[in-house]
């Protein structure tokens, strides 16, 4: 028994000490986004390439996420003047963008979301999204910088996450 006690605490400090394994380590990932084209529900169509030049995020989310709705008025009402798209991983979205956004909407008084919202279950499966919320940060050279799974709601967290990309 000693002896495993010895191993297992061994082990935990190989991998505290491990690189990658520390939160403070960046990320510094050459993942590149796959080639993609979105129209949103504002009809304009974003694509890898005509977003070159500009870091943006991905929000993978669906109509029936609720968990997501808080994720994208906190993102949207605080990065006002960045590239924020809304992309769901379900198919069946596509006939109901407009009405997928007005319950979003509605679901927070006082707050408007002017984040295009669109679907793209393809670009979801090349990057393996598999939870909702999912959001992908690339820069500006269409390089993945960070990925977060889960609610993103605090303003400083948010900040944290979008400065990696200036």
């Amino acid at each position: 028994m000693q002896r495993r006690t010895n191993i297992l605490s061994l082990l935990l400090v190989v991998l505290l000490f491990s690189p990658g394994c520390t939160s403070s380590e960046s990320i510094d990932s050459t993942e590149r986004i796959p080639s993609f084209s979105i129209t949103g529900d504002d009809q304009i169509t974003y694509s890898s390439e005509n977003l070159l030049g500009t870091s943006y995020i991905l929000h993978f989310s669906a109509s029936w996420c609720n968990n997501c709705r808080s994720t994208i008025h906190a993102i949207d009402n605080h990065l006002t003047e960045k590239t924020y798209l809304i992309v769901s991983t379900d198919a069946s979205d596509s006939d109901k963008l407009s009405d997928w956004h007005q319950q979003v909407n509605e679901s927070k008084e006082g707050s408007t979301v002017n984040a295009s919202f669109s679907v793209n279950v393809k670009l979801a499966q090349m990057l393996d999204i598999k939870n909702t919320p999912t959001l992908i940060l690339v820069g500006k050279d269409g390089r993945i910088i960070d990925r977060h799974l889960g609610p993103l709601t605090e303003e400083s967290e948010i900040d944290a996450f979008w400065n990696q990309a200036d």
